[in-house]
């Protein structure tokens, strides 16, 4: 079996590092890179805080734990070589409470299992010695946690697959894949113009907010803020309530306002995903067929690995494979503080909580002196929705009538509540960090940039946070990633590659390359 031309789908960091490491083992290979962006790093990957992630609380002995430390050795001489800003500033988390010591204790064996170098625990005077303005009752402290630009990562990487002879397709969409016995038929369009990106905004409707002048986000809400599970005497959110409370007075959606009602007694109850009508918006990909028809093309490769993010299960669906496990989107915005003033000197943030597993904010220093606060995440109105005041149905069937986002949102109902205020308010949200870094100033808070996640999810709940492939023939198509993945982009091509050449049945041809 010959590899000459190889497609990879999706052009984030974890797809244009796996072109890179193609190139690499197949130098004479043809490498093309498809996205319907119209720019690398589009998504997830160009919309972070810049935190090169550890995994510090990573199962010891784990694959996602052996990912993150070859990911940093692979990644440390690449930036310095490249010359990409890479600042090893340390990172502390600040535990508030007995309980939240308690899981330090825990992370730090983790973390020394996983031979992460130089971890401890710090009591308040220490911690202060590291960061002077960290407030708690204990620390755990990496000092050789890092921050870079993974964006310029991703840049770096893309030169070189250019630099090989690769090419990159941006603006085209994938909209089938057919899998035959000796090539792969992509059928390709066109991608419709991306909804415009705004900043993340403020959320926040009091009274001081407003004094200050800034814009009101009708968006940033959790989206629902309750949810109904496997228990069925819990509240239920009326989702036509929910969108009406941000929509209620434009006109678009007073049109589609019926609609919404129909799809509100499907989306509040997700048992009535067993009648026949709501297959239609929990099935994958069904809103597709509602945008304007455009002219397709086929392309024929020997080879395709999908990295589509936040689009992988639709994708999998449409090359044959199973639809599980199923993606939903969260909206993470950050906020920007006065850099003015050394509020931190590295990354301080909370203790990760596995009953809330979105809770975790940070307040960062990035390699540019900017200080960053978050994530604050909520369920998205839309996979790829940026604007402030839009949503797409079709997306939010596809999350709202699964029944393994419902399962796994009454798994974490309780804890979720607690901090559904800071969701709705930015005031809300800034006090939190001000829990551990009292110093930031609420008034100099101003919005930052907003990204959406890409979060697998299998069908009883559980979220997927490991790197997860599924091969057929000469399709391999990436499910999910790890926590740690763009601080392992190194790594995981590494690991998908051996992976997808393994799967294949490779011929001695394609050893021969890679020795």
């Amino acid at each position: 079996m010959s590899i000459s031309r190889v497609a990879v789908v999706g052009a984030g960091i974890i797809g244009v590092a796996l072109a890179r490491e193609i190139t690499s083992r197949f130098p004479d290979a043809e490498v093309t890179v498809f996205d319907k962006a119209e720019h690398l790093a589009a998504h997830q990957s160009g919309h972070t805080s810049g935190i090169v992630d550890p995994a510090l609380d990573a199962k010891p002995g784990s694959p996602e734990a052996k990912l993150a430390r070859r990911g940093v050795e692979l990644l440390v001489p690449f930036v310095s070589e490249r010359g990409i800003p890479y600042r090893e500033c340390g990172q502390l988390l600040i535990a508030q409470n007995t309980d939240e010591a308690d899981r330090l204790e825990e992370i730090l064996a983790r973390a020394e299992a996983n031979k992460v170098p130089g971890v401890r625990l710090l009591d308040r005077k220490e911690m202060r010695e590291v960061e002077p303005n960290a407030r708690g009752v204990l620390a755990l402290y990496s000092p050789h946690t890092a921050v870079t630009d993974f964006t310029a990562l991703t840049e770096a990487f893309a030169s070189d697959v250019s630099a090989a002879g690769g090419t990159f397709r941006f603006g085209t969409e994938v909209t089938g894949i057919d899998v035959m016995s000796n090539e792969v038929r992509l059928r390709v369009r066109a991608a419709a113009p991306e909804p415009r990106e705004d900043a993340a905004g403020d959320a926040d409707d009091d009274a001081d907010s407003q004094s200050r002048g800034r814009d009101i986000d009708d968006q940033v809400h959790d989206a629902p803020r309750t949810y109904r599970g496997e228990d069925t005497t819990g509240p239920v959110v009326d989702f036509r309530d929910e969108l009406r409370s941000r929509f209620g007075e434009q006109n678009w959606f007073k049109q589609v306002e019926d609609t919404i009602g129909t799809l509100s007694d499907r989306f509040s109850n997700p048992a009535s995903e067993r009648g026949s009508g709501a297959r239609e918006h929990e099935r994958p990909g069904a809103h597709e067929r509602q945008r304007p028809a455009k002219a397709e093309e086929t392309e024929v490769f020997d080879l395709v690995i999908v990295c589509a993010g936040l689009q992988a299960d639709r994708l999998a669906v449409a090359a044959g494979f199973d639809e599980e496990p199923r993606i939903v989107a969260f909206t993470s915005d950050y906020y920007l503080a006065d850099e003015s003033a050394e509020v931190v000197r590295g990354v301080v943030g909370t203790v990760p909580d596995p009953a809330s597993p979105f809770s975790e904010r940070s307040v960062v220093r990035g390699v540019s002196d900017a200080v960053t606060l978050g994530p604050n995440t909520f369920v998205s109105l839309g996979r790829e929705r940026y604007d402030k005041h839009g949503f797409d149905l079709g997306d939010m069937g596809s999350t709202v009538g699964f029944k393994g986002f419902w399962k796994s949102a009454a798994q974490t109902a309780k804890t979720a509540a607690r901090g559904a205020r800071s969701t709705v308010s930015t005031s809300a949200f800034v006090e939190g960090i001000q829990r551990f870094v009292p110093a930031i100033d609420a008034s100099s808070v101003r919005p930052g940039t907003r990204g959406i996640r890409a979060q697998a999810i299998d069908a009883d709940g559980t979220l997927v946070d490991e790197l997860r492939v599924t091969t057929r023939g000469r399709v391999a198509m990436v499910r999910s990633l790890p926590a740690s993945g763009a601080t392992s982009a190194l790594a995981v091509a590494e690991r998908i590659a051996d992976q997808v050449l393994d799967a294949g049945s490779p011929q001695p041809e394609w050893r021969s390359r890679n020795s």
